[in-house]
């Protein structure tokens, strides 16, 4: 028996997490320990990036599940007993290898299903989900459904939620207008929809509609799901698209409503928020890259924003965005860090290189003096591990997850401004170029250890958010070269900043 589960076996625990490198080797020498389907008084289980290739029957065992975190596995077939987890609230496959699901008939407790990443193809197919009646969101996010199937043929009557963005949908039913009377958000970015129902505009709920990188036969619109807000897309659908209920699309130059019509046209040259970019500045400072980072965390990209506004309400707002997205799209940091300066207080030359733990020192944010990074590291171990004692959980959880990459690396990532360090991620940036209230220019960084994309995904939502937080955006593009001086990245490229929500991009 593993230990981590006779521990939670001796202490009646309701939490256990299993996931990372060590539990990967257990399970590809031996397979998972069977005795984790015992613990019936578990209430939350995630086994994560462990390349668990299949599960036994007795899963149907944890009767008590509330929560059942199967990501990042090998996973081809999930056992018919998933259907017994009477009490399950929340199931995350995703990053997987599923094609299919059982069917969940008594899964009537479920409010959160999260399928992404796998290899669901054609139709959605997924039996019993109409009894599913406090589902509240799915996620079906990068497979290969070319329909939404069951879950748009049901009535759901809690469904806010779906994202099913990057798959190959090429129609969406009508009936969403009646099985989803509480749809709020509704991602299908980069698919392939020609068309769209006129139903679509009388959804009163939905707030937040996403139709991006669509191949929409309609060009104004496909132009207008680039640039204009959620209200003035679902206005011009409603006037301009067929009904496949029986209305008809309103006929250019008849009636009333092609008032409508004329109007969401003069829209599309009233542009909600505006990111401008301006091309890279001889005067401006370059970051050079040390090839001594490459094995801990290779990919660094970085961005000046100028004229910016952070009095008032604004430097709050900002801040609680950057956090935000450290939860979210950046993975509570495992995916990738930002970290924010204030210019003014940068001076060059930049250095992004790795230095051993005892020799690398910065004042973080969260001290006035310097602190060497392996006793800052330690530090905030010891801070996530007394949280996970008073939380009674069995690992550490929230943004303190990302310190298990630090175990393996045998020097730190460093961000250098000549001798001084500004930042150290995935932990922390410096107080030396602490942003306030009268900073005026920021230089933007986006660090990760996955893969440039990740980073550039980042960055690419920060700066979208970021404009309609403050009302419009000016960037000027950030040079990444090697220690040759090659050119290794610039961003935003003309490849970045494509299909940013609510925000139109001018480049000067």
């Amino acid at each position: 028996m593993w230990a981590e589960v006779a521990l939670a076996a001796q202490e009646q625990r309701h939490e256990l997490v299993l996931e990372g490198k060590g539990v990967q080797e257990r399970v590809e020498k031996g397979g998972l320990d069977v005795n984790i389907f015992k613990l019936d008084k578990l209430n939350f289980l995630r086994i994560s990036q462990a390349k668990v290739t299949s599960l036994p029957d007795t899963l149907g065992c944890l009767g008590n599940l509330t929560s059942l975190v199967l990501k990042g596995n090998s996973l081809t077939g999930i056992p018919t007993s998933l259907n017994n987890l009477t009490k399950l609230k929340l199931l995350d496959l995703s990053l997987n290898s599923l094609s299919s699901l059982p069917p969940i008939p008594n899964l009537t407790e479920l409010t959160t299903l999260n399928l992404s990443l796998n290899v669901f193809s054609g139709e959605f197919i997924l039996e019993g989900i109409q009894n599913c009646q406090k589902l509240s969101l799915v996620d079906l996010t990068a497979n290969t459904l070319t329909s939404l199937g069951h879950l748009q043929e049901h009535k759901l009557e809690l469904l806010a939620e779906v994202v099913a963005k990057q798959n190959k949908l090429d129609s969406l039913s009508p009936q969403i207008l009646e099985n989803w009377p509480v749809i709020k958000k509704l991602d299908l970015a980069q698919n392939c929809l020609k068309e769209v129902p006129g139903e679509l505009g009388d959804i009163s709920k939905l707030k937040e509609l996403s139709l991006v990188d669509n191949p929409l036969s309609d060009n104004r619109l496909r132009k207008m799901c680039g640039q204009k807000g959620t209200k003035s897309v679902l206005d011009y659908v409603k006037s301009n698209c067929k009904k496949v209920g029986g209305g008809e699309k309103q006929e250019k130059g008849k009636g009333k409503k092609n008032k409508k019509g004329r109007k969401n046209s003069e829209e599309m040259d009233e542009l909600c928020d505006i990111l401008t970019v301006a091309s890279l500045k001889e005067d401006m400072l370059e970051i050079v890259a040390s090839e001594s980072v490459k094995e801990v965390r290779p990919f660094i990209i970085f961005c000046f924003i100028t004229g910016i506004d952070l009095t008032g309400e604004n430097l709050k707002k900002f801040l609680s965005l950057q956090n935000r997205l450290h939860k979210t799209v950046c993975d509570n940091r495992n995916l990738a860090t930002i970290a924010t300066h204030d210019l003014s207080k940068v001076k060059g030359p930049l250095l992004y290189t790795s230095k051993v733990p005892e020799d690398l020192s910065i004042i973080p944010l969260s001290s006035p003096h310097p602190t060497q990074a392996d006793k800052l590291v330690s530090q905030l171990k010891t801070e996530a591990e007394a949280l996970r004692k008073e939380k009674k959980r069995s690992a550490v959880t929230g943004l303190h997850q990302f310190l298990h990459l630090l175990d393996t690396w045998p020097v730190y990532p460093c961000l250098m401004d000549g001798d001084t360090t500004i930042s150290f991620p995935p932990v922390t940036n410096s107080g030396n170029t602490r942003i306030a209230e009268t900073t005026s220019s920021l230089l933007v960084e986006v660090t990760s250890s996955s893969k440039l994309g990740d980073a550039k995904l980042v960055m690419d939502t920060l700066l979208g958010e970021m404009a309609v937080l403050l009302g419009g955006l000016t960037v000027v593009q950030g040079r990444v070269v090697g220690e040759g001086g090659e050119l290794k990245v610039t961003y935003p490229a003309k490849t970045d900043l494509v299909g940013v929500k609510n925000v139109k991009v001018v480049r000067e």
